[in-house]
């Protein structure tokens, strides 16, 4: 029954919820227990909102896992999956503006979790690997009705 449904989650529609899940549970928990790595300097406020984010994060792979697992693919996990599209979108341009500004790519922010180049491919790919997934999920649901 575990076997059937990992085997399940491997497909093309079900990976990248599992990719998001292993993207941004680090990423989560980085902004949950240490804000200052992601914001060297940070007022008590910004370390508030930054934990905040952690858990807005933790709960979107909390989330993932729980549609790469679901039996049917459906119009919910449609909608999550080009929502979790579009969020990306976000981390990717803060990467990449890091990378053409040099914020934060030397130093102690420059390290965090593989800095903006790990960043900027991890998203990439997460981005890519969603529109992927929801396309084929989306004319997989059109064609069978």
């Amino acid at each position: 029954m575990i076997f059937e449904k990992l085997v399940i989650s491997l497909s093309i529609t079900r990976l990248p919820f599992i990719i998001h899940g292993a993207v941004e549970t680090p990423a989560a928990f980085s902004f949950l227990t240490t804000p200052e790595a992601q914001l060297p300097g940070a007022s008590t406020e910004a370390k508030l909102i930054l934990r905040s984010y952690g858990g807005l994060l933790l709960i979107t792979g909390i989330l993932c896992n729980f549609f790469a697992f679901r039996e049917t693919y459906d119009e919910a996990t449609i909608g999550y999956g080009l929502s979790m599209a579009v969020y990306h979108l976000f981390p990717l341009y803060r990467a990449l503006t890091r990378i053409s500004q040099g914020i934060g790519v030397k130093g102690p922010q420059g390290g965090t979790l593989g800095g903006p180049v790990m960043h900027a491919v991890a998203h990439l790919i997460c981005l890519v690997s969603l529109l992927v997934a929801v396309f084929a999920a989306w004319t997989e649901t059109a064609n069978s009705r």
